[in-house]
């Protein structure tokens, strides 16, 4: 059918006005045929087949612009193709089967002078007896080389009984139901949270109840389609989940050096022990262990951990390898003691505003940075693994080795306890102490450095020990000595609560020069018979003895009675001593009255200030009411107290006044 144009979309097309177009018709330089316009004027119409081929051009390509997009159905549109990798690597392996067959077959019938049927017969005849395994015709060859040709490589897999997968019958709705029951901390099982998505449907939503896939549905999926970090966050927990699924923290090892790290933690043995006593207990163990070469470095035994016990285990640790750099420990008390490494994070803000003062603690006088690990975050600290080690290879060593939990203790202990083959906590303390020093520590390195694969952890450590940092035992020993808080000096000087009981160190030196003045001591806790006193500034003053004279008990002796009292007016003595020394010499002494009285002598002599001299004298007079009234009637007081006056001859002395 012809297509016709009007002047005016002629001139559109044209980029003119439609005079030059009207113009041309007339002069027949553009085709065109004469008509009537819709209000009866005459116009002009152009057959598009009769334009110049330019002004066709433009007409078509205007009007494949505006043409909508072809639609097709789903299963018309050509199907995207997809990257290798994204197929199983079975499925790789088909469709590397079938490329290579295709190929094969499309070199062996395209033979010149050949029957392609007869070909295409042999071939396969050929592969059914190459691959007996396989199902081949001629219908599947040209099904596959036609999915070669589309470069379709979904074409070239065998998709039976793949046709389902991805797809559920359950509906999203009622998953999510499943997945709020499943993915609790109260981890109910798949069958309680299929019964439990049933009741909610049926309540909820009872057009999808009748419809509702069986357990077995519910399961598949659970199994296939819950992500791991998913199901362990949900059922299990935050710290789990960064225990096992969440990306960790590498550490790098090869450029530490020995010494620069160490590691502290306390470990509960899993054995039974008796003490002297005969009380059973399980013994703990606070150890110090090399970052670098996996070394325990430094150990104690003891029945409870405490700060002493980290001092101790340090100590020994100090003794024998040096001082450590940097201490990574946790958050316990034991560490966190205000005169060990500081309260850090567990210091609280004063309520007046002003810092306490506290003194250095004992890291801080070695030389050791303390670092904290973050709370409930176990994976930081790496001596846990090595607790392991304890555990495994040293632990159940012991026939009372009880396990870490009620799987894990073994049916021999009960008849251990009974017949009372008990390792004594001597024992326990001795074998500790030497497996750590000369088998733990010799065994083969296995950390995070290849290089040192093999070679026994004490060559290690001693490879890459470049500066040791070493004290005397007499420094040591003060930089290792326990601080009280500030203690105001009183008459008995300073004080040690210790174990329920008081002890008091002072001496009259103390007493005498620091009474009422803030200081602070240090203490040796396997020594108490004397304390080192130190001021504010942390000077150290003087060493103070414990006081076991002035200390009675009622009842106590005449003799302790004596020398507690001589002790206490000791400083009676010195004090008056002092007093005779600090006054004036004997001669010219004057009492404070007399210079007192000299001196308002001098004054009055003086005259220094002159007399006041007041403009206007006015005399006050006492408003005081006669103490008894007169009555009415009866006599006047004033009267008879003036006859007696002149009667008395008081008034010859008035008026000579």
């Amino acid at each position: 059918m012809a297509i016709e144009l009007s002047t005016a979309e002629v001139a559109s097309l044209k980029g003119c006005s439609t005079q030059y177009i009207r113009r041309l018709a007339k002069t027949e330089k553009l085709k065109g045929r004469k008509c009537l316009n819709a209000d009866g004027s005459p116009g002009w119409m152009f057959l598009v087949e009769e334009l110049p081929a330019k002004l066709q051009e433009k007409y078509y390509n205007q009007l494949r612009a505006n043409l909508p997009e072809a639609s097709f159905p789903d299963e018309a549109k050509p199907k995207a193709a997809k990257p290798l990798d994204s197929y199983t690597a079975g499925e790789q392996e088909e469709i590397a089967f079938w490329l290579r067959l295709v190929d094969r077959w499309q070199g062996y019938r395209n033979k010149p002078g050949a029957n392609k049927a007869e070909v295409d017969e042999r071939f396969v005849h050929l592969c059914r007896l190459e691959y007996p395994e396989r199902a081949i015709s001629v219908d599947t060859l040209y099904r596959r080389w036609n999915a070669v040709r589309k470069d379709d490589l979904d074409g070239l897999i065998d998709k039976r009984g793949k046709w389902k997968k991805g797809k559920s019958s359950i509906t999203d709705s009622m998953w999510q139901a499943f997945l709020y029951y499943y993915l609790d901390e109260s981890r109910h099982s798949i069958q309680k949270c299929y019964e439990y998505t049933r009741l909610w449907a049926q309540k909820e939503a009872p057009e999808l109840a009748a419809d509702m896939p069986g357990y077995t549905t519910f399961y598949r999926r659970a199994q296939a389609d819950i992500p791991k970090p998913l199901k362990v966050l949900g059922r299990e927990g935050e710290k789990a989940f960064r225990d096992r699924c969440a990306p960790y923290i590498r550490r790098t090892y090869e450029n530490m050096a020995s010494n620069e790290w160490w590691i502290a933690d306390n470990h509960t043995f899993d054995i039974i022990t008796e003490g002297e006593n005969g009380q059973r207990h399980r013994l703990h163990l606070t150890a110090f262990f090399d970052a670098r070469s996996g070394i325990f470095t430094g150990c104690h035994v003891t029945l409870n951990p405490c700060s002493q016990a980290t001092l101790i285990a340090l100590r020994k640790g100090i003794q024998k390898y040096g001082i450590p750099e940097n201490i990574y420990v946790d958050n316990g008390r034991e560490f966190l003691t205000y005169d060990i490494g500081g309260l850090g994070h567990r210091r609280k803000k004063p309520r007046d505003g002003q810092e306490r003062f506290d003194p250095p603690p004992v890291f801080e006088r070695l030389g050791i940075k303390m670092t904290n690990a973050i709370v409930r975050n176990a994976k930081a600290k790496v001596i846990e693994r090595r607790f392991r080690d304890v555990k495994d290879h040293l632990s159940r060593l012991f026939d009372t080795f009880t396990g870490g939990n009620v799987l894990e203790k073994p049916e021999r202990l009960k008849s251990v306890l009974k017949d009372g083959k008990i390792p004594l906590d001597a024992t326990l303390v001795e074998t500790v102490e030497e497996l750590l020093d000369w088998y733990f520590n010799q065994q083969p390195y296995g950390g995070a450095v290849a290089g040192d694969h093999g070679k026994p952890r004490q060559q290690v450590f001693n490879e890459n020990l470049h500066t040791k940092r070493v004290a005397s035992a007499e420094d040591l020993s003060l930089m290792l000595m326990r601080s009280s808080r500030p203690q105001k000096v009183t008459r008995r000087g300073v004080h040690l609560d210790i174990a329920g009981q008081r002890i008091d160190y002072w001496n009259d030196e103390l007493v005498f020069h620091y009474l009422g003045q803030q200081v602070y001591y240090r203490y040796d806790p396997d020594d108490l018979s004397e304390v080192r006193v130190y001021d504010l500034q942390d000077r150290f003053i003087m060493s103070v003895p414990a006081d076991n004279t002035a200390v009675l008990a009622y009842g106590a002796g005449k003799e302790e009675v004596k020398e507690a009292m001589s002790k206490v007016r000791r400083m009676e003595h010195i004090t008056r001593e002092a007093l005779k020394v600090s006054a004036f010499p004997a001669f010219g002494r004057h009492t404070a009255l007399e210079l007192v009285m000299e001196a308002a002598h001098e004054s009055k002599t003086a005259r220094i200030i002159p007399p006041a001299n007041p403009k206007v004298l006015e005399l006050q007079r006492p408003d005081d009411e006669p103490l008894l009234k007169a009555a009415v009637g009866g006599p006047d007081l004033d009267t008879m107290n003036r006859n007696a006056l002149k009667r008395n001859g008081g008034a010859e002395h008035e008026q000579g006044v």
